[in-house]
């Protein structure tokens, strides 16, 4: 067979024409194949390549992070900035610890605090609370291990809108559980709603996060620093601040 076309071969890289005199062999179309599976499996581990190398970098110090953001709740709810406090625990059960950085916000309440939380990764973290707010989380006496509800390792927590968590064992009413967990990278919050201790199976469900036989693997290392402090170690102090009126000097 001759092939008479004129038309360039991207594989050979010349012109196949009239004066070809004999049909290119089939190992040729298995090159042909071959060529282009593997050009697709390169492109395909460029992309992802890509991914990681143009996607956020790892966040080197937790601190430094949160101080730099710009979260608008803080302003309102914060004003001048006091003291921050460091959380450092093993959320996902894997050995390694997760970072919660945040500070009192006493516009909201005596004993409110709002949280940025990090997760480990390759080179230091990554942020999986949002950019622009932060998170309510009582750590005092949280649970930290398997949520069966959820079927992961977590967080759990009891909020009640009468008593601070130090005395919430004295009220039947819980206001809420809510538990914490990590999924795709993002820091969830799932909460079940009113919990009644005077019903054996919500009783039961009570106890086992936060009864005295409860099997919570261990408590949060928790470090306070003040703005001092702060100062001592280099840090940037923000001011959490309105911005005073237009026209205003």
């Amino acid at each position: 067979m001759i092939l008479r076309s004129t038309s360039a071969n991207p594989i050979l890289g010349s012109s196949v024409g009239p004066a070809v005199k004999k049909a290119i062999p089939p190992l040729c179309f298995l090159s042909m194949l071959m060529y282009h599976r593997g050009f697709l499996e390169f492109f395909a581990a460029f992309l992802l390549t890509g991914a990681v190398v143009f996607g956020d970098p790892p966040i080197k110090d937790p601190i430094a992070d949160y101080l730099a953001m710009n979260v608008p709740d803080r302003i309102a709810n914060v004003g001048r900035l006091l003291v921050i406090k460091k959380v450092e625990i093993d959320l996902e059960g894997i050995g390694k610890n997760d970072v919660f950085v945040g500070t009192w916000y006493r516009n909201s309440g005596p004993d409110t605090w709002l949280w940025t939380g990090y997760a480990p990764t390759a080179g230091g973290y990554q942020r999986i609370t949002p950019a622009d707010s932060d998170v309510l989380i009582d750590f005092d006496g949280i649970y930290v291990g398997y949520l069966p509800e959820i079927g992961r390792n977590g967080m759990a927590q009891a909020y009640s809108l009468e008593l601070t968590n130090k005395d919430r064992d004295k009220s039947n009413i819980i206001s809420d559980l809510t538990f914490y967990y990590i999924q795709d990278g993002q820091l969830m919050q799932t909460g079940t709603g009113v919990l009644d201790r005077d019903e054996p199976e919500q009783e039961a469900k009570f106890e086992y996060y936060f009864g005295p036989e409860r099997k919570s693997p261990g408590s949060p290392k928790i470090e306070s620093l003040t703005v001092l402090e702060l100062a001592q170690r280099g840090y940037r102090i923000p001011l959490w601040r309105p911005a005073p009126p237009s026209g205003a000097r």
